[in-house]
């Protein structure tokens, strides 16, 4: 690997960092995202340059969230603010900034830019309509929902099923998404399915309530100021979890936590 390469692996190393230091759950949701993106962008005759913005757009589609606080992210829209509403609505278009200050991510840029904008015209920030939104933009905007609906977090209001997850897609056929990319991502997920031998998970996301002595941390825990409080390796014992229940009380912890297995 030239230095080149290695200073862009570096770079994409420490924006994932940030992802996971403010958010764990949006550290994992983009690599999962990216995962969904290149496996599906083959199927559009799409060059290899272009399945690496694409990639590169997945992997940092929410980095505009930096900006928001993060308590702010799990509050229902209709309760917040008009300051706090329009942060979240421009969130597309801050990542997009951000990742033109480094020229080889600014077709990356361009996708997250656009991640947001709807089939029908309804979406933000331009309201872009059908063919005009990038298809980079379409076919993260499926991987996303995907997976952000597939994975909530532990303490969720509400949990979906992967059926559930692709009816929703299906329903948003030429509304909020590009019918033929829908269809196409559907097919591929359930060829997948079909094929795929069950694995064990590499690690299991839990909340505070549902850890048990002996229990392994998976990735280091963090405070909500970001400092590490138990490092990646510990086993848990009770008067760890006996702390971490009184700090999540105080609101003082990043949920959900990772465990091995």
């Amino acid at each position: 690997m030239d230095q080149h390469a290695k200073d862009r692996a570096a770079i994409e190393g420490m924006l994932c960092s940030m992802l996971d230091l403010f958010n764990p759950h949006l550290g994992a949701h983009g690599r999962r995202v990216a995962e969904l993106a290149t496996a599906l962008a083959p199927q559009f005759d799409i060059e290899q340059d272009a399945i690496e913005d694409l990639r590169n757009a997945a992997l940092y589609h929410d980095i505009g969230m930096l900006g928001i606080e993060r308590r702010k992210l799990f509050m229902p829209f209709a309760d917040l603010g008009d300051a706090d509403r329009e942060l979240i609505l421009l969130h597309a278009e801050f990542g997009a900034v951000q990742l033109r200050g480094l020229s080889w991510l600014e077709g990356a840029a361009q996708t997250v830019a656009a991640h947001h904008e709807h089939w029908n015209g309804s979406g933000f920030p331009a309201r872009l309509r059908g063919d005009a939104i990038p298809l980079g933009a379409r076919l993260l905007a499926v991987c996303d929902s995907y997976d952000e609906m597939l994975n909530k977090p532990p303490d969720a209001p509400r949990r979906f099923t992967r059926d559930e997850v692709i009816d929703h897609l299906l329903e948003q056929r030429r509304r909020q998404f590009d019918p033929l990319v829908v269809e196409t991502f559907v097919t591929m997920i359930e060829a997948l399915s079909r094929s795929a031998p069950v694995a064990a998970p590499r690690e299991l996301l839990l909340s505070i309530g549902q850890l048990q002595p002996g229990q392994v941390l998976a990735r280091d825990l963090l405070t909500t100021e970001g400092l590490i409080l138990l490092s990646r390796g510990t086993e848990l014992r009770e008067t760890h979890i006996s702390r971490l229940r009184a700090l999540r009380d105080a609101r003082a912890l990043v949920e959900p936590v990772y465990v091995l297995p």
